[in-house]
């Protein structure tokens, strides 16, 4: 029951020895959160070369590879030939995840020499999308990649689940449609301008996750002409193809009048293959 004796009062020195740890000690913090931070641009930069260059290594693969895979609707089985479009398409979706012009360029080179960056729009506000309009000068394919959920606005747009009627009375997640219609002006005027400069034979839409999504919905909707008949023929490639990776539903039931080639990974709803 005796009260512990209290310390003696702290002297100037280890008041002084004390200050002295702590400023240490908040240097050594300081400089490892910088350090942090200056290599972490560094290592993203270095992951994302070795994956583009892995990428690039397993298209020419798969060109080469004596191999064949089982078709998702259960038709013929696939050739190499067809497995590269899906490849290169899943490539093109993660480069769209690119937070620079730049970025993306470097990563088009590296997928081969054919690749041409035709437009790189980065996401400016809360209700459009991130793409990326690319032209394949080897397959004659332009290519529309759309990124997947990077940022609190594509959040929002994921949430949107509620369904929301087009003019043509198909019903569309609501957050999708109305990311893809904020998108589809310029993107249509881009598209549009580089097929009347230098018509291709297919225009291919691709996105992982999110992207994918708003891939389905713009040729869904119809909001990109040239894709649905709409424009010019002479204009209009004369097959469209759609690629998705881990998307989800874009659309409630089945769409009237969609003509849709489901090139691989589509979401729930999309309409089968003819």
């Amino acid at each position: 029951g005796r009260p512990r004796p209290r310390p003696p009062p702290a002297t100037g020195a280890d008041e002084h020895n004390r200050h002295i740890r702590y400023v240490c000690m908040c240097k050594c913090v300081c400089t490892a959160l910088w350090v942090a931070l200056l290599a972490a641009p560094v290592a993203a930069a270095n992951d994302w070369r070795r994956w583009v260059s892995q990428a690039a290594d397993s298209l020419s693969h798969a060109s080469r590879a004596e191999l064949s895979l089982p078709r998702v609707d259960g038709g013929e089985r696939l050739s190499p030939a067809e497995l590269e479009a899906p490849l290169l398409g899943a490539r093109l979706s993660w480069l769209a995840y690119a937070e620079k012009r730049r970025e993306v360029e470097a990563g088009l080179a590296l997928l081969g020499s054919g690749m041409e960056l035709v437009r790189f729009s980065p996401q400016r506000d809360s209700r459009g999308a991130q793409w990326l309009v690319a032209r394949d000068a080897e397959s004659g394919t332009l290519w529309v990649a759309f990124r997947g959920t990077a940022s609190l606005a594509d959040v929002v747009h994921d949430l949107m689940a509620a369904p929301e009627q087009t003019g043509a009375g198909d019903a569309f997640h609501s957050g999708f449609l109305r990311a893809a219609r904020a998108a589809a002006e310029e993107l249509r005027e881009v598209v549009e301008a580089e097929l009347r400069v230098r018509p291709c034979e297919r225009l291919a839409l691709c996105g992982h996750s999110l992207g994918g999504a708003l891939a389905m919905t713009l040729l869904g909707a119809g909001l990109l002409p040239c894709a649905s008949g709409d424009a010019g023929a002479e204009d209009a490639p004369a097959e469209v193809l759609a690629f998705t990776y881990g998307s989800p539903a874009a659309f409630h039931g089945q769409l009237r009048g969609a003509a849709m080639r489901r090139g691989g990974g589509a979401g729930a709803g999309a309409p089968r293959p003819p």
